[in-house]
């Protein structure tokens, strides 16, 4: 399936679903709006943040430094099939041997997947590489059910394969892992969109990992599935909230709707203070930052192609503008490696395997050649 056959039948979709009424997701007691502020998910730890609330980084403040005083930072874009570029580049970084132990690890979308892999250590290096070996051996676009999408399925692909991956990625000797280290004072941090609210929103997952919630690690699966569920491909995830007594349920979709990288709200200057070294902030970029030139064919669906990757393109520009400025401000020397212009596209929007392990590859010799820039 060719990217332009895909993205005829998702606008189809699109423009079937909305006059459609059968066969959609339902939730039976989705949070009314004049709750959505208030709702929360009961447990003897606070659990989530709002993603554009500036009280966040007094509130994760105490971030315990490493062996040298200094805090090392994180940070996974989205990006979808281009996330094979990342976990190449994390496991040649491991390979190269200076990969540092995070004290801070941010995941969106993809990038959230990896996320607790990365904060774990290079020890966990084989778990990713063979889920998105594994990944990259299937044609994603054979589970694509475009005809379901025509009658008001809520996507057009099963996240099934996605939520086996998760289950992979994290189980409970790594949820428990996580945990211990957030005790030791280093944070694991996810982000979705809270569609109920139009809002990002900011997981603890060391929180989680170290709660009193019974059924913990399925909220942790569930949460890294909702920012990987990209609208209208993937379906949305109903999380269980409570307010004012009453259960509800939550429409979680990917972080990076929202925003491309986890931008931390309020900067990093709380969290850098009083710290001594070289503090640094890595971003590890699942997509291509410059600008790639095309012939485009002018006609409605052949500007919409082009334009929707450019409104993604330069969302996350704009991200990462942000996090360099938060960077300098407080004094982070910042470091960003992306997916090169010159790097061929996949034909299909869902990434043949061939191409994904190009790309994987690619990843991973860049991470053993250190390829860093700054901005």
């Amino acid at each position: 399936m060719t990217f332009n056959t895909a993205m005829r039948s998702i606008l189809a979709s699109a423009a079937l679903l909305a006059i459609s009424a059968c066969a959609t997701l339902q939730s039976q007691q989705q949070i009314p709006p004049q709750l959505v502020a208030e709702a929360t998910i009961l447990a003897d730890q606070r659990l989530r943040y709002w993603g554009d609330d500036y009280e966040f980084a007094k509130i994760h403040a105490r971030i315990a430094p490493g062996p040298d005083g200094a805090v090392d930072y994180l940070t996974l874009s989205g990006g979808g099939i281009n996330g094979a570029y990342g976990a190449g580049f994390l496991v040649g970084w491991s390979e190269k041997g200076n990969r540092p132990e995070f004290e801070v690890v941010t995941g969106i979308s993809v990038g959230a997947m990896m996320a607790p892999m990365v904060f774990l250590g290079p020890h966990y290096d084989e778990r990713l590489r063979l889920v998105f070996s594994n990944l990259t051996q299937k044609d994603s676009s054979a589970g694509a059910n475009f005809i379901g999408a025509l009658f008001g399925a809520p996507s057009v692909m099963s996240n099934a394969p996605v939520l086996s991956a998760i289950r992979t990625l994290v189980d409970q000797p790594a949820l428990d892992a996580i945990g211990a280290a957030h005790k030791k004072g280093r944070r694991l941090y996810v982000g979705t969109t809270n569609l109920n609210a139009q809002r990002p929103m900011i997981w603890d997952i060391g929180a989680i990992a170290i709660s009193n919630l019974p059924h913990k690690l399925e909220l942790v699966h569930q949460i890294i599935l909702a920012s990987t569920a990209v609208p209208g491909i993937f379906p949305p995830v109903l999380l269980d909230v409570s307010a004012q007594g009453m259960a509800f349920e939550e429409l979680h979709v990917d972080g990076g709707v929202t925003e491309q990288v986890l931008l931390m709200p309020g900067g990093y200057e709380a969290f850098v203070r009083n710290r001594r070294g070289v503090q640094k902030l890595y971003v590890i970029f699942n997509g291509v930052v410059a600008a790639s030139p095309a012939t485009v064919k002018i006609s409605s669906l052949s500007l919409l192609e082009r334009a929707v990757p450019t409104l993604l393109k330069y969302l996350g520009r704009s991200n990462l503008e942000q996090l360099d400025n938060a960077a300098r401000k407080a004094g982070l020397a910042f470091r960003l490696t992306a997916i090169p212009a010159d790097f061929p596209e996949s034909s299909s929007v869902f990434g043949n395997p061939q191409w994904l392990s190009a790309l994987y590859q690619y990843g991973h010799q860049a991470g053993r050649a250190g390829q860093w820039q700054s901005r």
